[in-house]
């Protein structure tokens, strides 16, 4: 597929989770939060806390660790370019 149809499929999935493959074999998995011309913009998930805290399910309460506290995922950027990806398709996502 040329980059061209990947930019189509990219627009058609914009802030819907996706893996993408690349040409050099990694993988990828995040929301799709730009595209471009050239590259898509992926929000990748990590399990980092704000404030550092692990993401240990059995450290935090129910409604948080702290009185109107609650940890959240952070997402990090990682911008890849079109004419690199090889594979691009839809996840399952659960909350």
């Amino acid at each position: 597929m040329e980059a061209n149809n990947y930019q189509q499929v990219a627009w058609s999935c914009m802030n819907k989770y996706v893996g993408v493959t690349t040409t050099d074999g990694q993988s990828h998995d995040g929301f799709i939060a730009h595209v471009d011309q050239d590259f898509v913009t992926l929000a990748l998930p990590t399990n980092e806390m704000i404030q550092g805290m692990p993401a240990q399910n059995s450290v935090y309460r129910q409604f948080g660790y702290y009185p109107g506290f609650y940890p959240r995922r952070r997402f990090y950027p990682r911008r890849i370019p079109l004419g690199a990806i090889t594979a691009l398709y839809l996840l399952p996502f659960f909350l």
